[in-house]
């Protein structure tokens, strides 16, 4: 192997494992502050219709806490649609909106450079 490809090869496990921690960040969210998030929403008809996932076990959580997280990261569409209401979004803690924003669009880097290395070790000359 070239030192390119080892590089890039290195820069996969390093992006792997990162996405990896940033679904514990997730799963650690879920566990703690399910309840708390759920009733954040109480007039936002999309996490209404997502709230039975907090019964379907650990990958039920999983998607429940990424819908809402997605939901805090990109607001704008789902307030124009009807499926988040402006009030909830508000009232949400700075902290916990914060926080879930950051990991979700930590996450869609990650997958973005996941996909980039794929690529340029795929098609890239790295001798």
């Amino acid at each position: 192997m070239s030192t390119g490809q080892l590089v890039t090869v290195y820069l996969g496990g390093w992006v792997f494992f990162s996405i990896f921690v940033c679904l514990g960040v997730f799963l650690h969210i879920a566990c703690t502050k399910m309840k708390m998030l759920v009733e954040l929403f109480p007039n936002s008809i999309g996490v209404k219709t997502m709230a039975p996932l907090k019964n379907g076990g650990v990958w039920g959580k999983l998607i429940l806490v990424g819908g809402i997280s997605g939901y805090l990261a990109f607001p704008r569409p789902y307030l124009k649609n009807g499926q988040l209401c402006s009030k909830d979004l508000e009232a949400i803690p700075k902290p916990l909106r914060h926080k879930l924003a950051f990991v979700h669009w930590v996450l869609v880097i990650h997958l973005i450079a996941m996909f980039a290395l794929y690529f340029l070790g795929k098609f890239g000359k790295l001798y």
